[in-house]
């Protein structure tokens, strides 16, 4: 079949795929990095305000995460269903040839 209006770039799709996994991680392990940061900011309303900032963040981090996981997982079932469907394609062309 010649002249496709679809074209899938499945190095673009594995590539998002992994750099979403990866901004998945780094959010993830900045909470590691939150209790090595409270001996910096001080005493007193600075270090309360801090503190609140975090916790704050905190949640953000969480939701952003949660959401990074899940695109990653639309990614791959994207990527996925195109190389299920190219392969069935294949499979029934091979037939019509035979």
């Amino acid at each position: 079949m010649s002249g496709s209006d679809l074209t899938v770039d499945y190095d673009f799709l594995s590539d998002s795929e992994k750099k979403l996994s990866q901004l998945k991680k780094t959010f993830k392990d900045i909470e590691n990095r939150r209790d090595d940061m409270r001996e910096h900011w001080g005493s007193g309303k600075i270090a309360d305000v801090m503190n609140d900032f975090v916790d704050n963040w905190d949640d953000y981090r969480t939701k952003l995460v949660e959401s990074l996981d899940t695109v990653g997982q639309m990614v791959a079932g994207t990527k996925k269903a195109f190389e299920d469907l190219d392969t069935q394609l294949a499979k029934r062309d091979e037939k019509k040839q035979k």
